[in-house]
């Protein structure tokens, strides 16, 4: 008869519960002596249950604080299911079951922070605003656990409901603090959400065990990616700065030489020109890639009886001013390299401020500036050349073939500039 008691309950059918009960009055006073390591309502609180959980908690009250063999109640089962109701219920009927621990130490608002159930949060707050203050074994806190597990909406909830400097700015047993988390874990979304709460910002260049800011953590553990750039110019311009700056010694034993990022000094200029750095390069590199695959004067399009060099696909710039298309694509070619340079290194995530950078743009810019000005000439007075031969030379093509050739064999390019 239990086992179909514990059928009915992942079923939720309360027809069968009824008919059970009118056969046994007390078969809910025996689950204690079954071989099953959870509840009823345990079982009814996991599937979601809402009747079948209000109709036990009526007959048996005491199941609200029962746990299973893990250490959970219903009401841990519920809140990470975020089963709304069947928490509300569970909480009215047991307000303290929200106090109760597992094996691993976590209470059912811990379950509900790590799987964000926000809704969930609510109704823990709202009976026990207490709740929330309660760490984990290690010390996270559940404004921790919302970070690590990336659950934005039910931070930003505890925050709002909780507004308590101490509650905002705890520290786990590691010394960090929730900035520290977010930091490390590149969450910008959440970063510039904490510097917007009231009383953060003062409390920003709090250091962990290891004598470490927010900004220390993320250059002591780098990433070579983009979202890691934004989120140090964002913390630099709202006031994080590092431990060594702030006047306080970061304990060396802490530190792996090896993997330590030097601080660098801030040129803002490039910082600032990241967007037109890239726009600029990716455009030259586009502008330059075309010029050698399609140069100026184009390419023949029909071939010449007269002159069994001249074919179709060569290009016109090339057969008629060699001297000429021979500077432009040596310049050309170093134009498309220096900007595909830029690009690579602005892909490979190193820092604007770098002197890599300092030494490559004091170089290559000058020369990208001749390079333009290079070309720019080789292409007009070239381009001239081009257009007076071809024209002269399908000319004579055409009155020694007495044909209207001109018109038809001479690329529309070279026909418009001719006139």
């Amino acid at each position: 008869m239990e086992r179909r008691l514990y059928e009915a309950s992942v079923r939720g059918d309360m027809p069968a519960l009824k008919t059970l009960m009118e056969e046994d009055e007390l078969i809910l006073n025996r689950v204690s002596l079954t071989c099953f390591h959870e509840t009823p309502l345990h079982v009814a609180a996991l599937f979601g249950h809402v009747d079948f959980t209000r109709a036990l908690l009526r007959r048996k009250p005491k199941f609200a604080t029962e746990l299973d063999s893990l250490g959970r109640s219903p009401l841990h089962l519920a809140s990470a299911e975020g089963h709304v109701e069947i928490v509300r219920e569970l909480l009215l009927t047991s307000p303290d079951a929200c106090q109760i621990r597992d094996q691993d130490g976590r209470t059912p608002l811990h379950l509900a922070a790590m799987n964000g159930r926000v809704d969930v949060i609510k109704e823990h707050i709202r009976a026990q605003a207490e709740s929330t203050r309660q760490p984990l074994d290690h010390g996270d806190s559940v404004l921790h656990l919302c970070v690590k597990y990336n659950h934005f909406d039910a931070l930003k909830l505890l925050v709002e409901s909780v507004k308590e400097k101490d509650f905002l700015n705890s520290k786990d047993d590691d010394g960090n603090t929730i900035l520290h988390l977010a930091v490390l874990l590149k969450q910008m979304e959440t970063i510039k959400y904490l510097f917007l709460v009231d009383g953060f910002k003062e409390q920003a260049n709090m250091e962990n065990a290891d004598g470490f800011t927010a900004l220390d953590v993320l250059e002591h553990y780098p990433t070579r990616e983009l979202k890691s750039m934004e989120i140090r110019e964002f913390l630099l311009q709202a006031g994080v700065r590092r431990a060594q700056d702030l006047g306080t010694l970061q304990p060396q034993s802490q530190i792996n030489v090896s993997t330590t990022v030097i601080p660098i000094t801030e040129t803002g200029g490039l910082i600032d020109a990241r967007g037109n750095l890239l726009m600029a390069a990716t455009l030259t590199a586009t502008v330059a890639f075309g010029a050698g695959i399609n140069p100026p004067g184009s390419v023949w399009q029909t071939n010449y009886m007269e002159n069994p060099d001249i074919n179709t696909g060569i290009s016109v710039f090339a057969k008629t001013q060699s001297n000429s298309y021979a500077h432009f694509l040596a310049w050309n070619t170093v134009t498309l390299i220096a900007s595909l340079i830029i690009l690579l290194l602005m892909i490979s995530g190193i820092p604007l401020e770098h002197s890599v950078w300092n030494g490559f743009t004091a170089s290559s810019w000058p020369l990208l500036a001749m390079d333009s000005e290079k070309v720019t000439e080789v292409t007009r007075v070239g381009w001239q050349n081009v257009v007076a031969k071809v024209y002269q030379q399908e000319s004579g093509q055409c009155l020694s073939h007495k044909s209207s050739c001109f018109s038809t064999q001479t690329p529309k390019l070279i026909r418009s500039l001719a006139g």
